[in-house]
């Protein structure tokens, strides 16, 4: 075969994907993953929302780490402009459990948000200012008292309009008591989800008015 020919037969090569790509790997499967599906943004915007599935309810921080790292590695790039980020509690996990993780998905160029004492807490700004809470338990107890359909029975039948009717006014909360934000986690009963809704909110904007 001729080198001519042997040229025309070559597949043309597929158009470059020009669409970005946040990735998100949380704790919950349930809470988080709700919440989060809000923010789907549609096929035409040039940034993309997709949640890692948690099917097996792997909710330590270094198991959140592995199955974000198994499916960003399989599937996205850093190099074509994709992100990847953890959504974690502080819950009880052990500081030095917190710190390799940490390190880990830094190394790995991953973004780390953790609620104190759990992620109910950023639902829980949606709806009323911060208060002191005892625990974890504490926090999902009040924050049922207040978010029509969650409890922490069933925690994915929650209603989502008051949340997302008042994001603008859950991230001014959080930001009020993230007082040191560069900080690796929070030790003080802080979240730092606001950060990633807030890059969420700028990828809604990322589609393009149609013509």
């Amino acid at each position: 075969m001729s080198a001519r020919k042997a040229r025309g037969l070559r597949r043309p090569s597929r158009p470059q994907r020009t669409k970005k790509f946040v990735v998100i790997a949380t704790e919950g499967k349930e809470t988080e993953p709700r919440y989060f599906e809000a923010f789907a943004t549609p096929r035409e915007a040039e940034t993309q929302i997709k949640i890692v599935p948690n099917p097996k309810d792997e909710s330590k921080p270094k198991e959140v780490f592995d199955r974000l790292k198994r499916f960003f590695n399989r599937n996205y790039s850093k190099a074509r402009g994709d992100e990847a980020w953890m959504v974690i509690d502080r819950d009880d996990f052990p500081v030095e459990e917190l710190r390799s993780v940490y390190k880990d998905a830094k190394a790995s160029g991953f973004k780390v948000l953790m609620s104190n004492p759990c992620f109910e807490l950023w639902l829980y700004l949606h709806l009323r200012d911060h208060c002191p809470f005892t625990d974890r338990h504490d926090c999902q107890r009040k924050l049922a008292a207040v978010l029509p359909g969650y409890s922490p029975d069933s925690k994915g039948n929650y209603a989502i309009e008051p949340l997302m009717e008042n994001l603008a006014l859950a991230i001014e909360r959080a930001k009020a008591q993230d007082r040191n934000p560069h900080q690796p986690w929070p030790t003080g009963q802080v979240t730092c989800v606001y950060k990633l809704v807030e890059r969420l909110l700028e990828a809604a904007k990322s589609t393009k008015p149609e013509s």
